[in-house]
């Protein structure tokens, strides 16, 4: 299959001489990836191995079977940030924002499942008004006798705001299925966690998150497979595309290297003051995908590096064209303050032809008998090109089309960015310890 193309030249506006003296800056991070490869999970890169994880992946599908047997027409996944984010990028990236409402009977839905679909909700924040009408849902679907599963996912097993949302819908759970809701529940978490003991206390089946595998980095294991797989997602195919990715995006050569080449970028911007990252997607159904990386690298990056200094990359998402009508002003015209990553589609599963209709050029000149996509790559084109004429950086990355396995490939290469990007900029960029500090001020107050 063709991989993810990614272009930098004559539009990062970083000279080749710097980037190769970069690159040779990477090398030892390039080298201790390349043996983390070899260790399994005993290093901080751990995740990298979990595309190649037989024995987890065969422990996910098992569970995925027995699950499905239930014939569940709703999941709930009840998780934040990492324990979600990836999750959802890839299953509107793959399925669309209208998964929910589409009808699986149609012929040729990418949804069916021998004519039944699960509806997904995600519980990721303690918003009551979010949570009573997920929590309504629930009931209603219950009350027609239909089944539905929790999937509770907390690395440290002990997230406020999923243990809350947890215990609400697992009562609604309870009340329906009083003898049996143990069945109904998947519990996603660090083994011997206090989620995985009171698991094993209430017979929920459990799937371990590897101790080494931070929550940023795992849509790769079971947090993101169990519920992708119930979803129908090829899950075999998210983990091929990561795996085809890894040789790439590990060589000693940064210019083969994309992974290496925009961290590279970022890099040089970061150092240069201009400490804004955008990322615009040109695709509706990428905009989840945004908030995946935002996360990535918000949280890889912001925090002090080894010698104190506080630093970090401010990740922003925007969506093409819907955000050129919003933002495009600020960003063509605003301080020259950030680095641009374009994330494009080449071609689209289904387009849209634009008939003719006389009389109506006076609108909008040279769009009749074209298709939609035409237009839109138009419009990538015409931004790049404004880009290009007030000498803004950016680096682009087009997938061939929209499918899991191109997915999975931009997954692994942004997770490796990030690696490089925090050895370059002397951070650790597994760690998240001022996010403990809103936790236990939280915990605080509540014992009040």
């Amino acid at each position: 299959m063709k991989a993810i193309e990614f272009s930098y030249k004559d539009s990062c506006l970083v000279p080749e001489s710097e980037l190769k003296k970069i690159g040779e800056q990477l090398k030892p991070a390039i080298k201790k990836i390349q043996q983390a490869l070899m260790q399994g999970y005993d290093s901080p890169y751990a995740s990298l191995n979990l595309s190649t994880d037989a024995r987890m992946f065969d422990i996910v599908r098992a569970v995925i079977a027995q699950k499905k047997s239930l014939k569940p027409t709703m999941l709930i996944v009840i998780g934040i940030g990492g324990s979600n984010l990836g999750t959802m990028a890839v299953h509107e990236a793959v399925h669309g924002k209208f998964y929910n409402e589409s009808n699986p009977e149609i012929t040729g839905s990418p949804f069916s499942q021998n004519g039944a679909k699960i509806k997904v909700y995600w519980a990721d924040t303690v918003d009551a008004d979010y949570i009573n009408a997920i929590a309504m849902l629930m009931d209603a679907e219950l009350h027609k006798g239909n089944n539905i599963l929790l999937n509770v996912v907390s690395k440290s097993g002990t997230t406020t705001e999923t243990i809350a949302n947890f215990i609400i819908l697992l009562n609604i759970l309870k009340k329906h299925r009083p003898d049996d809701y143990g069945r109904y529940v998947v519990a996603t978490t660090d083994k011997d966690s206090a989620l995985w003991q009171l698991a094993q206390q209430e017979h929920f089946v459990f799937l371990e998150i590897p101790k080494n595998v931070g929550g940023r980095y795992s849509v790769f294991s079971c947090v993101g497979l169990f519920p992708l797989g119930m979803l129908g997602v090829d899950i075999q195919d998210l983990r091929e595309g990561a795996r085809s990715a890894m040789p790439e995006y590990t060589d000693a050569n940064i210019f083969d290297n994309p992974a290496a080449l925009s961290a590279a970028i970022l890099a040089t911007y970061a150092h240069a003051g201009k400490n804004i990252h955008d990322t615009f997607l040109f695709s509706n159904q990428l905009e989840s995908l945004g908030k995946w990386y935002r996360q990535l690298m918000g949280e890889s990056i912001g925090k002090s590096d080894r010698q104190g200094s506080r630093i970090g990359i401010t990740p922003t998402v925007s969506i093409g064209s819907t955000d050129l009508h919003s933002v495009g002003q600020l960003y063509l015209g605003g301080p020259k303050d950030k680095c641009t990553t374009f994330v494009t589609i080449k071609s689209c599963a289904i387009d849209m032809n634009i008939s003719y209709m006389q009389d109506y050029d006076q609108l909008a000149e040279n769009i009749q008998d074209k298709q939609l996509t035409t237009i839109m790559h138009a419009i990538i084109k015409g931004v790049q090109k404004a880009y290009q004429h007030e000498s803004l950086p950016y680096m682009t990355f087009e997938f061939p089309e929209s499918s899991v396995f191109y997915v999975g490939q931009f997954l692994q290469c942004k997770m490796l960015e990030i690696m490089y990007l925090g050895y370059l900029l002397e951070v650790n960029p597994f760690d998240q310890p001022n996010v403990e500090l809103y936790k236990q001020e939280t915990r605080e107050i509540l014992k009040i």
